[in-house]
């Protein structure tokens, strides 16, 4: 706004806050008198500053205030003042960090997410059919999708193991990993860990203890990092703690109060009865109580859960459905990783935008400080398969807007999860995803009933070689729009393979070594490299949306006077193009051309 000029400044900033100098300069002669000079801040709540009055000249009014703020992952503020005749005039909104930091290695770095048996088996490692246990006999032989023989589901294994990690990490380095993330791999009958049978005890299939800490110290003598994923909100019901079957001699919740893990779960009496909560109703899935004092400590405190984590030397956690976690509870789990290990990463499973839903997980800005970005990948995935710009400039301009910048340099932007059909899949266009409109579409990647329910088809299907080629040439277009955008580029283990399956159990196949596309391995590679050689620059890096419509997008990634233009061709027709600068990278574009569905990367200009 002309003649009205403000500012904010930081200093003295320590962990618990910062002291904030909030500044702003006048005229006097477009104005009249001013009054009520004051900044608007929305934080953990909402309070207002009101600047004093501190001298004038001939031009303008200079009004200044310093107050202390608290930490805080993002203030968002607006200056405003009275001027004569009561008129009413603010200033854009802006936003700041107070004390919210991320580490500096896991910026714009790049991520690889592993199921640990489902990456690579080193057969030295023995392993025997136990239990409730299937081991597959033909590493390549497509997952069980549904249940099995014994009317279990994903109790069928493969057998990767930690030291076949270890193996491929020549492999991975090659392709440019920065950080490994591995599923669960506390004990449990399911192939998935989410329903951990010990937290205190590495599933042996996996290769135990020994073998973890091995992997973990071979990863980073080539330079990685490793998080760990935890699920802390539920434990299987045959656990040491639940102990339903009677598996242990030591009393279980289930056997009554007398069992010394009975504190560590949500119970309630009806008709004389004590009753256990069932995550999302699945019997095997017992509701941990986050409010336990008893539990709390288990997990966080010293000695505990945690501390014992970060003995093996692992770099951070990643945190199963933080949205049935309390703020406490992860800020307990925060604390904990701090104590061990001041520079740790904490990823949370969230699935909405974080600072919309009354949580303060993020916002406090002394829990965690990265969240999986479904929020970016499910606009994304229908811009470029349904043209809908409008709710991709709706979504990132929620997060250019309302995020803090060390999260928009740490979200997770990932190619597809464990959770979520297949990077391939989700653009091959074939009429198996809900369509939009559909009442049940709550994402792109829902699944039609008539497919959903079809296990069968689910295990068995794979792409048409028309279909495939189609699907690659847009996932490639994905992976050159994530090579430049600000945030993890994280992939799942073996999109860059192309690795197919639709829906959460058929997308967790069997890593195809010997029989992996090359070609999109070559191509991820090649981007990857390109994000190494400016990472130094993206990692500080603005970013500024330059057009957005159903056919083009254009975005810039902007640092004092250097620049990187990406510029994509959604449409269905070639698109000419004049430009300056040089040339980062091309995808399916000639010289002054970019085809349909390609994009353009470039220096400067």
């Amino acid at each position: 706004m002309e003649g009205f000029y403000c500012s904010a400044k930081k200093f003295n900033e320590e962990e618990k806050g910062a002291e904030v100098k909030f500044s702003a300069r006048i005229s006097m002669t477009m104005y009249g008198w001013i009054d009520d000079v004051k900044v608007r801040l929305a934080g953990m709540k909402e309070n207002y500053v009101h600047l004093d009055y501190k001298g004038q000249d001939d031009e303008y009014a200079y009004f200044e205030k310093v107050t202390y703020l608290e930490r805080c992952a993002i203030y968002r503020y607006k200056f405003s003042f009275m001027s004569e005749w009561t008129k009413y005039h603010e200033s854009d909104e802006k936003k700041m960090s107070v004390s919210f930091k991320v580490p500096d290695w896991a910026r714009d770095a790049v991520m690889y997410q592993i199921f640990p048996d489902r990456f690579c088996r080193d057969y030295s490692v023995k392993i025997e059919e136990t239990g409730t246990r299937t081991i597959h006999k033909d590493w390549n032989e497509p997952p069980i999708v549904g249940p099995d023989k014994n009317g279990e589901w994903a109790h069928d294994f493969y057998g990767g193991n930690f030291k076949g990690i270890k193996k491929r990490l020549k492999y991975l380095k090659r392709l440019g990993i920065d950080v490994l993330y591995l599923n669960p791999t506390f004990i449990s009958d399911s192939n998935h860990k989410y329903d951990a049978e010990n937290f205190r005890m590495i599933d042996p299939f996996f290769g135990g203890e020994i073998d973890l800490i091995d992997f973990i110290n071979a990863a980073h003598s080539v330079g990685m990092k490793v998080i760990m994923d935890v699920s802390f909100n539920h434990v299987g019901k045959d656990s040491v703690y639940y102990n339903k079957s009677g598996k242990y001699k030591e009393p279980g919740a289930y056997q009554g109060p007398q069992s010394k893990y009975f504190l560590f779960f949500k119970t309630r009496i009806e008709n004389g009865k004590i009753i256990f909560d069932y995550w999302w109703g699945i019997p095997d899935e017992v509701v941990l109580d986050k409010d336990s004092k008893e539990y709390q400590g288990y997990i966080c405190g010293v000695g505990g859960v945690i501390d014992w984590l970060f003995s093996l030397g692992i770099d951070g956690l990643r945190i199963d459905v933080a949205d049935d976690l309390t703020d406490y509870f992860i800020n307990l789990m925060a604390e904990a990783c701090r104590r061990n290990k001041p520079d740790f990463l904490m990823i949370i499973e969230v699935w909405k935008n974080p600072f919309r839903m009354n949580r303060n997980y993020i916002l406090d800005g002394k829990s965690a400080n990265s969240f999986m970005n479904y929020y970016l990948k499910a606009p994304l995935m229908d811009y470029i398969n349904l043209k809908d710009d409008i709710y991709l400039r709706e979504k990132i301009y929620e997060e250019l807007q309302e995020f803090p910048e060390g999260i928009i340099h740490t979200a997770m932007n990932f190619t597809s999860t464990h959770d979520i059909s297949r990077q391939i899949n989700l653009y091959a266009n074939e009429g198996v995803f809900l369509e939009k409109g559909n009442i049940r579409r709550e994402w792109p990647w829902n699944l039609k009933k008539e497919f959903e329910d079809n296990l069968k088809w689910l295990q068995e299907y794979t792409l048409p070689r028309d279909v495939y080629k189609r699907a690659k040439k847009l996932l490639k277009l994905e992976d050159f729009i994530l090579t430049f955008w600000p945030g993890f580029f994280a992939i799942f283990y073996g999109d860059e393979a192309g690795v197919q399956g639709y829906g959460n159990l058929s997308n967790r196949k069997s890593f195809p070594w010997g029989k992996r596309d090359k070609d999109i391995t070559s191509y991820v590679r090649e981007l990857i490299k390109i994000r190494h050689k400016y990472h130094d620059f993206l990692c500080v890096a603005d970013t500024e949306v330059s057009k957005l419509t159903k056919d083009q997008f254009v975005f810039k990634r902007v640092k004092d006077d250097k620049k990187i233009i990406v510029i994509v061709n959604n449409g269905d027709h070639d698109m000419g193009i004049k430009y300056r600068g040089e040339i980062i990278s091309m995808y399916n574009a000639k010289n002054n051309v970019i085809h349909s569905k390609g994009a353009i990367a470039l220096l400067g200009a």
